[in-house]
């Protein structure tokens, strides 16, 4: 700053200023704009050329599927309509194929079978080869219209391409359904790249701007127009899509742009990076997660920004040209304006020097400067007078001073004094830079130096720590000092042997007899005792509370470690208890903070045998071991090994008896002393009651563990709940049977799962168990998924020990639902071989009766010409009694039903067939619609075929007849389970009027008909048949709205399999 004390430079400095401030302006506000501006716009096209691209992109993509489904209909339509083509070779298929591969610039089109054959190809080669193992065959076979991504041809195709041809590839496939719905096969069309490659080299970014596609894993997917220069260079060997990987080749990495761009990011960055060829580039990029690909936009940062560069180098010739005139003419002016003062300045150093006779030159011109001279002149004549007359003024000045210098001398020794006689404090004066003035007895004791060391060669930093002064501590209790005239607080100091130990110290700031200030009086005092007594009392109140907290006693242990290790250096804290006054269990480490197994140490030791832990629970003293290296006790060795080489046994003691030892070791030798006594016997006798309570604790728990696992494992479901209802607890037997958590529960009520009908009853049972002790229930639960469950209740009350009052219900449930299905099932069979027995009896006793009573009419019949009434009754006579006939059959069949004949069937081709017999019967018309739903794969059965038959029949004729307006039948076929096997579901639906709920369960028994003309018997006969086959039927219904019936019929049956084998054979 020397340079610019000086006016004229300061002129010239302004001067300069004022000059060059346009062209600074301009260069560091004006261009910094232009070039953001210009930056901006560039981005702004590089983004909307990436933009542009990707919609292109996609919509290649989308018109590439939609020319596979188009290819797929077309190619379906022409194997349906042309089936003599397959015995010779599709040739009709293969002029379409060649059609569209040429019309539309496809690589090859194949056809497949459903196995994945190819049955029909562009390239002959392939006809007959399997490509079921490519994803593209399968997911056209899976009934998705796919589109792979850019890849090489499999080996075995590249074999049947011409060599210029392979290039990578995009397979687009379809699957093949003929008007049935069906999946015949699949289509698959083989495109090459270029079209993407045409397209991404269509952006227009200038000269070394380029866009292209890049996959997953970083690689190029179409062709740069740089390609020959990359050959040149050996990027590539013959092109870039496949080849390329877009790395830095500086790291060796993905590109900052690929990076972010494969992480599903869309952006730019207009800072520039390192491109593949090495060139730093301004980039755009898009992820394209539908097609699993992504999109960059490049250009190279030199042509990206050539017009700010340019504009850049204009501003700097401008400044370079103008800066050297400029500075000629400021140093001029700045000479000439400064002269006149310059002459001042040479006077006023003159006058300093003692010539008071010197005065300033008037220049004659009427300015401030010439105002200046004569102004100045007037001072230093008013100057030269009064040095004059403090010259007098001094003189009796110094005698003054000489005897006031006497009273300070006398003051200064009675300060000394002070000094020197304190001991407990220690006195440091400092100046305001902290060079110690004065350094008193108690300082040499506190800190260890000597005064001579001290006073006038060090500095009071000396005495402070490290990282008080990195972190500027002393300088802030300086600056307060300063500020305020006192500073006083807590800090660390360290004494001459390094020991860092707290002192509280005030600094107070000296004045001179002027009021400024000169220094400071630093009054320390050692609270080192003090702290340690305060640092224990803490100690001791935070085991007390870790005690009482309710801890597990290893983490309470572990806790009290850490208290302990604030005040004693050690590394392993060992607790040992008494058993039964004769064995010494350890029961628990801790070692470096870490809570280790009980075998740390060997676990159990008889009395007998030497130990410090034996002697300091035999006589109830504390044990000092200095060095287990000596091996004086049992173990020693063992924790010698383990880096424990010194340690003491101090008793625990529970009532005036020894219960047991904590044992604190040191990786040191001799690290405890009797300074740590005191510590120790005020936490022992807590943690003594501590541990035995722990045990307590420890067995009551296991108690009641045991009680819990009986309970949670019990295969009764168990549960208790309060007197409103309310679940407490539910076992998992319980948990598991309905589907709930054990939170789920626990916001439920006991009648929240049965149904509505059932509440009342609950209730009751709660109340009888409230009045007489127990109580008994046979009802239903619900499960989650709203399946029903019969069980039986036996409830007790659980009552308060004290009062006698009854606070909650437990009950043991037991599932009752197989016994009820097997009842219901015995009763059911029971009544139907009854009912079986009576119809047979009946209908034998009927049909001959009604045999003679037929032949006769038809002898009537033949031999009577009836006319008018006498024709129509007769007619009617013959009606009714093939009417009874039919229910005389009924009966029969329902009595004596027939074995059913086993045989691996496809249970469409039965629907199908019986689909076709109802399209055929009389009461099928036109306003009754038929809907068929196949799962695509389904597995055979073993069924009876003409039973299913009959069965399908009685519920399609069933159906027919609730809809007499007419409506929807839907017939749907499906895998499913039935008692934890695989089945086939038949699922038959109708529009009709519905079964009323109370006749719902009825509807399958024998006789129980709703029709006027019906026996009862069609729906008793359909269950049967589904018994017989292992499976089952179930029916849903509601009024107005229709019925439907589920039929399961289990896929495998040793049995029925052996039979059927056994026919076959």
């Amino acid at each position: 700053m020397f340079l610019f004390r000086s006016i004229k430079n300061r002129l010239i400095l302004i001067l300069l200023l004022c000059s060059f401030t346009p062209l600074l302006l301009l260069r560091f506000v004006a261009f910094p704009k232009a070039q953001k501006d210009l930056e901006e716009a560039l981005i702004r096209n590089l983004e909307g050329v990436k933009q542009k691209q990707v919609e292109i992109v996609k919509m290649w993509f989308s018109e590439r599927k939609r020319d596979a489904k188009v290819v797929s209909k077309n190619v379906s339509t022409v194997m349906e309509r042309n089936t003599d083509d397959k015995s010779r070779g599709f040739p009709k298929l293969n002029d379409y194929l060649e059609m569209v591969k040429s019309e539309y610039g496809y690589k090859a089109i194949r056809i497949t079978s459903t196995d994945g054959t190819v049955l029909v190809a562009t390239e002959p080669g392939r006809i007959g080869s399997n490509i079921m193992n490519e994803d593209y065959c399968r997911e056209a076979l899976n009934g998705n219209v796919f589109l792979s991504k850019v890849q090489y041809p499999a080996p075995e195709e590249k074999k049947d391409e011409q060599a210029d041809n392979n290039v990578p590839a995009i397979f687009l496939s379809a699957p093949l359904i003929d008007s049935n719905n069906r999946m015949t096969g699949a289509v698959v069309l083989t495109a090459d790249t270029l079209p993407l490659t045409e397209i991404t080299k269509s952006a227009k970014l200038g000269k070394t701007g380029e866009t292209f596609l890049i996959n997953r894993e970083g690689f190029m997917l179409t062709e740069s127009p740089f390609a020959d220069e990359m050959r040149m260079a050996g990027l590539i060997q013959q092109r870039t899509a496949l080849e390329l990987r877009v790395i830095n080749p500086l790291t060796g990495k993905l590109t900052y742009g690929a990076q972010k761009c494969l992480s599903s990011n869309s952006g730019y960055d207009a800072d520039g990076y390192e491109n593949y060829d090495g060139r730093r580039v301004l980039g755009a990029w898009c992820w394209i997660p539908e097609h699993d690909c992504g999109l960059l936009a490049q250009i190279d940062i030199r042509e990206g920004y050539g017009a700010a560069l340019s504009l850049k180098k204009f501003v700097l010739s401008m400044l370079l040209i103008l800066a050297f005139p400029m500075t000629l003419a400021a140093f001029y002016f700045g000479k000439r304006i400064s002269a006149p003062i310059f002459n001042i300045t040479e006077v006023t150093k003159k006058i300093t020097s003692g010539d008071l006779g010197q005065r300033a030159k008037d220049h004659g011109k009427k300015d401030e400067i010439s105002e200046l001279a004569q102004a100045f002149n007037v001072m230093a004549e008013s100057l030269e007078e009064k040095t004059i007359k403090l010259r007098h003024y001094t003189t009796d000045l110094e005698n003054t001073v000489k005897e006031r210098t006497l009273e300070l001398q006398e003051t200064s020794n009675f300060l000394n004094s002070i000094l020197a006689g304190s001991t407990e404090y220690s006195i440091i004066a400092e100046d305001l830079n902290g060079n110690i003035l004065a350094f008193n007895k108690g300082a040499s004791l506190i800190y260890g130096y000597k005064p001579e060391e001290m006073i006038g060669v060090a500095n009071m930093r000396i005495l402070h720590t490290e990282e008080d002064l990195k972190a500027g501590k002393v300088d802030h209790m300086l600056e307060i000092a300063r500020k305020t005239g006192r500073y006083e607080g807590e800090v660390l100091r360290k004494r001459k042997n390094g020991e860092v130990f707290s002192v509280h110290v005030t600094f107070t700031l000296r004045r001179d007899e002027k009021g400024q200030p000169i220094g400071f009086v630093v009054i320390s005092k050692d609270i080192t005792e003090e702290k340690i007594v305060a640092l224990e009392k803490e100690i001791v109140n935070n085991v007390n509370k870790i005690i009482a907290s309710g801890l597990e006693i290893k983490e309470a242990y572990k806790n009290i470690y850490r208290e302990l290790r604030r005040r004693i250096d050690f590394v392993w804290l060992g607790v040992a208890s008494l058993i039964d006054g004769t064995k010494i269990v350890e029961d628990s480490h801790v070692v470096d903070g870490i809570v280790l197994s009980t075998d740390w140490l060997h676990c159990y030791r008889a009395l007998s045998h030497a130990t410090a832990q034996d002697i300091s629970i035999k006589k109830g003293i504390p044990v000092f071991v200095k060095d287990t290296g000596e091996g004086a006790y049992q173990f020693d060795r063992e924790l010698f090994v383990k880096g424990i080489h010194s340690y003491v046994c101090f008793p625990l003691k529970s009532k005036g008896i020894t219960t047991g030892t904590v044992t604190l070791g040191s990786k040191q030798k001799d690290a405890f002393t009797e300074a740590h006594f005191e510590l120790l016997s005020q936490i022992t006798p807590q943690l003594a009651i501590a541990i035995e309570n722990a045990r307590l604790f420890l067995s009551t728990r296991e108690s009641e563990k045991k009680y819990r696992d009986l309970v949670e494992n019990a295969p009764e479901m168990i549960h208790e709940v309060s007197l409103k209802g309310n679940f407490i607890h539910v076992n998992k037997t319980e948990l598991n049977k309905l589907g709930y958590s054990l939170q789920e529960m626990r916001q439920m009520t006991l009648e929240d799962i049965v149904p509505n009908e059932y509440r009342g009853e609950i209730k009751r049972f709660i109340e009888r168990i409230k009045e007489a002790g127990s109580s008994e229930l046979e009802t239903m639960f619900l499960t989650k998924s709203g399946k029903e469950i019969n069980v039986e209740m036996n409830g007790t009350g659980i009552y308060n020990t004290k009062t006698g009052e009854c606070i909650c219900v437990r009950a043991f449930v037991r599932d009752v639902t197989e016994r009820k299905r097997m009842e219901e099932q015995v009763r059911r069979s029971e009544k139907l071989a009854s009912m079986g027995e009576l119809a047979a009896a009946i209908a034998h006793e009927i049909r001959n009766p009604l045999g003679a009573i037929c032949n006769s009419v038809g002898i009537l019949d033949a031999h009577l010409k009836l006319t008018g009434q006498d024709k129509d009754l007769l007619e009617m006579i013959v009606g009714q009694s093939e009417r009874l006939d039919r229910i005389i059959s009924d009966f029969l069949d329902f009595a004596y039903p027939s074995e059913p004949s086993f045989s691996l069937q496809d249970v469409r081709d039965v629907i199908k067939n019986t689909l076709f017999l109802l399209a055929q019967d009389s009461r099928f018309t036109d306003q009754v619609e038929i809907k068929e739903v196949y799962e695509s794969v389904l597995p055979k059965v073993y069924i009876d075929p003409d039973l299913i038959h009959q069965v399908l029949w009685n519920l399609l004729i069933n159906a027919l007849e609730a809809m007499p307006e007419g409506g929807q039948i839907k017939v749907m076929a499906r895998k499913a389970n039935v008692f934890l096997r695989d089945a086939v579901e038949v699922v038959i639906s109708d529009t009709g009027k519905g079964i009323p709920s109370h006749e719902l369960d009825k509807i399958f028994e024998p006789f129980y008909t709703t029709k006027s003309e019906g026996t009862g018997l069609g729906l008793a006969v359909v269950q049967r048949i589904i018994d017989d086959h292992g499976g089952t039927i179930d029916a849903k219904s509601k009024e107005g709205k229709g019925t439907i019936f589920y039929i399961k019929l289990p896929v495998g049956n040793e049995k029925w399999a052996v039979q059927d084998k056994l026919l076959v054979g």
